[in-house]
């Protein structure tokens, strides 16, 4: 018996890598340049230590983050240097403005990021991506991370879905992984053509 397709009611994408690629080296490097520390120590207190964790889920603010950097940078960094080598990562993935233009005619688009204040302020600034959306989760004002189960049970009780009328797009395995275990379909994100044929396979129409 073929299996049924399913009712695809709204999709789900994932930032970083996919809409937007980003270059966390680059970050790493300059503020290992500009506070003469080993890149290893800049790496792991930006971005896997408890307390990049915490800014990504909103536990603590922008100014917070700020001020324990530079302590555990041992070095004063201004401000606004400060942000600007945080953020000068982004760049837009080319291909994606046109997926997102042909979706939203036929689909209500809605995004699940892991990302912070400061990042996410910043695109909203510079990228125009974002307007394609219905609405926004972001981890920091969710107060969870993918792929803490809560993150996506939040996004589909705020949305008004089942699981299963929903197909998220992520680039990483373990999230995709985390939105199949809550029933979600998903679809991990290599190439804009590849994509299209994975949406295709679902019955959505682009």
């Amino acid at each position: 018996m073929k299996k049924e397709k399913p009712e695809i009611k709204a999709i789900i994408f994932d930032l970083g890598n996919v809409l937007l690629n980003f270059n966390a080296k680059k970050s790493a490097k300059r503020f290992a340049k500009n506070c003469k520390v080993p890149f290893g120590k800049v790496w792991e207190h930006f971005f896997i230590s408890p307390t990049e964790k915490a800014y990504t889920r909103g536990e603590i603010t922008t100014q917070q983050f700020y001020k324990f950097s530079c302590q555990a940078l041992n070095t004063p960094v201004d401000y606004k240097t400060f942000a600007h080598y945080w953020n000068d990562i982004f760049w837009e993935n080319e291909g994606m403005e046109e997926v997102l233009k042909k979706l939203k005619k036929k689909y209500p688009l809605y995004l699940i990021s892991n990302t912070n204040k400061l990042h996410f302020d910043h695109i909203k600034k510079n990228f125009k991506i974002l307007r394609n959306f219905k609405k926004t989760f972001p981890s920091h004002e969710v107060g969870h991370r993918k792929p803490e189960p809560q993150i996506y049970k939040k996004v589909l009780k705020n949305i008004r879905l089942n699981p299963e009328h929903t197909v998220f797009v992520d680039d990483v395995v373990k999230f995709v992984e985390g939105a199949r275990a809550v029933g979600m379909h998903a679809i991990q994100f290599r190439t804009p053509q590849g994509l299209i044929r994975d949406f295709r396979k679902l019955d959505i129409k682009i």
